[in-house]
């Protein structure tokens, strides 16, 4: 079974160049439910921009908390 959480994230273009070029190996955000969540900077590459990173996201992870997907669901 897997889990979701929800969160927003807001980096700006200099954050992000940051987390792009490895200076920060993790992102760690708070899901709407409260929880702090880790997970691996890699995984945001994707969703860079030259305005940097700003929506509302979704994270599954699998039953033994290994990153299944990233998504974004809105701005």
């Amino acid at each position: 079974m897997t889990r979701k959480f929800r969160f927003y994230l807001t980096l700006s273009p200099a954050e992000c160049r940051q987390y792009y070029e490895g200076f920060y190996k993790s992102i760690q955000v708070v899901a709407h439910t409260g929880q702090r969540i880790q997970f691996p900077a890699e995984h945001i590459r994707s969703f860079v921009t030259t305005s940097g990173i700003n929506g509302l996201f979704e994270l599954e992870l699998e039953s033994n908390n290994k990153f299944k997907s990233l998504q974004k669901l809105s701005n």
